[in-house]
């Protein structure tokens, strides 16, 4: 297997709401292929947009499976190649973070939205890193609110929009009449989710505790171990207060329950996933064993009656966390439409 190179850009998002533009940096991953490519082939570029309190680095064993499927299977490698990932990372998490930290702290900022994201995304996109290219998405979890909301006004605003087709893997997506303020479900669910996220540790006194401590909880406990360690090398931070040393999460537990409870930002990803079903292909992928997401969400995705035509719904023998823990190479399968 060939070793995956890569690069950085990065990214100055549009202010919303009142807040100053911070940084989105975007890694570029390449790999030489290991056979001759036909000059035929069309050449793919991948975007993926990660997960709440994760990094863009955690796709790297995905995408390390997802090249190898690839050049493996004759008939795709017989018209495709993909030529290049880009992986797109929310502003205050991992890297991002780091780079934000002077701004958010000089202005008190805390709860970075997924619209900043997507603000973000249609930024880089703006900047013709994909023009010209074929293109196609995959978004996880409450990543796929990132990517709806931050692909969809772009490929409207073009002649020749570059996406043409989405994977949607384990989406916390819902519409109006699943989830609002007013629905008590909902509105328990969120909390649910809220205490769970602040009830987890988030500071430890050195690198080794941290360890001892997520590798006995879920969802760590069950990701791929190559995730785990990305997870352990770019997740996490060190810290000295009061003369006081250990490690930390980049991204606080605060800064993750901070985003439960914004409806509208799923409301507009699904409207977005309505209109460009009819367009372009999109595939949902689910996870068979999750018990996150209610049925009522993700029923609602695939909604047909409401214009929710998908081409595919799949399911991988997977818990939510499909993406980070063994079952890569399921995954990787699905991708290869």
């Amino acid at each position: 297997m060939s070793i995956i190179q890569a690069e950085k850009v990065v990214v100055d998002t549009p202010s919303v709401d009142g807040l100053p533009s911070l940084k989105m940096v975007v890694n570029r991953y390449t790999r030489s292929p290991s056979a001759r490519i036909d000059p035929s082939c069309g050449n793919i570029s991948l975007i993926l947009f990660h997960g709440l309190g994760q990094t863009k680095e955690q796709w790297e064993p995905v995408l390390a499976d997802l090249w190898d499927e690839a050049e493996g299977n004759a008939d795709f490698a017989r018209c495709y190649h993909i030529s290049e990932a880009w992986t797109p990372e929310w502003p205050s998490h991992g890297e991002s973070a780091t780079l934000n930290k002077p701004v958010l702290t000089k202005n008190n900022i805390q709860g970075i939205s997924v619209t900043v994201w997507a603000r973000g995304i249609s930024a880089f996109l703006m900047q013709g890193y994909l023009k010209n290219k074929q293109v196609i998405a995959v978004g996880f979890s409450i990543g796929t609110l990132a990517m709806f909301n931050g692909l969809g006004p772009i490929f409207f605003a073009e002649k020749s929009p570059p996406v043409i087709g989405l994977v949607v893997v384990e989406p916390l997506m819902f519409d109006r009449e699943t989830s609002s303020p007013d629905h008590p479900r909902s509105n328990m669910i969120v909390k649910m989710m809220k205490k769970g996220i602040m009830s987890q540790a988030e500071n430890w006194p050195n690198q080794e505790a941290a360890r001892r401590y997520l590798t006995k909880q879920l969802p760590w406990s069950q990701w791929e171990q190559s995730v785990f360690e990305s997870y352990m090398c770019h997740g996490l931070e060190n810290y000295e207060v009061n003369g006081k040393q250990g490690v930390k999460l980049i991204c606080s537990r605060a800064e993750e329950a901070s985003t439960y409870g914004r409806y509208q930002e799923s409301w507009d990803a699904l409207s977005m996933l309505e209109q460009l079903s009819s367009i372009i292909p999109i595939h949902v992928v689910f996870g068979s064993k999750d018990k996150l997401i209610p049925r009522e969400w993700k029923a609602c995705v695939i909604d047909t009656s409401k214009g929710r035509k998908v081409a595919g719904v799949h399911q991988i023998e997977a818990s939510h966390m499909v993406c980070l823990h063994s079952h890569t190479s399921a995954l990787s399968n699905r991708m290869l439409w």
